[in-house]
């Protein structure tokens, strides 16, 4: 009895630890979002924005353009295809997410906004690094948050914008 509990777990573990490697969506909404973010080569735009991050009622910046409430404070920065190819990575591996997670006591403040389409749907990506986390809007609407621990995530937003004083400063 024992042999065949400890095989049980045995085997058990063995299979978690193999689909944790590989992302899995539960959310259908998703799929199309996450069939192009897995391979954004195939992304006719792949670009990224600095979002301003004030609390509410600090914004300073108001002059420029907005996405999903968010008022975006630089140009659009394409993605070369290494960056692509990075982020593709980044997002589609499971550890970069967090499932199960206390809400940070935070407001959702994203300093970055990546964007990629394919010409028939639309992606956009917010990242709040202040609460770790991240949205996903497929064609205007909310599909997805999630938190998230990723260095590499971070690595690749501070050599997107390697002027960025408050984006270097992150940890």
């Amino acid at each position: 009895m024992k042999h065949i509990l400890l095989t049980t777990i045995t085997v058990v573990l063995l299979l978690g630890c193999d689909a944790k490697n590989n992302m899995q969506w539960t959310n259908e909404k998703m799929e199309p979002a996450y069939a192009l973010a897995s391979d954004l080569s195939k992304a006719t735009i792949c670009e990224v924005y600095r979002v301003d991050d004030s609390y509410p009622n600090e914004q300073k910046l108001q002059n420029g353009g907005n996405l999903h409430g968010y008022t975006i404070i630089s140009r659009a920065i394409p993605l070369s295809g290494k960056s692509r190819n990075a982020l593709s990575q980044i997002l589609t591996n499971s550890n970069t997410y967090i499932r199960h997670s206390v809400s940070p006591d935070c407001l959702f403040r994203p300093g970055v906004a990546f964007r990629f389409t394919d010409g028939s749907i639309k992606v956009d990506l917010l990242v709040c690094y202040s609460c770790n986390e991240l949205r996903y809007y497929l064609n205007g609407q909310i599909v997805r948050e999630s938190f998230f621990e990723s260095q590499e995530l971070l690595g690749l937003t501070k050599t997107l914008f390697p002027d960025d004083k408050k984006i270097q400063s992150l940890k």
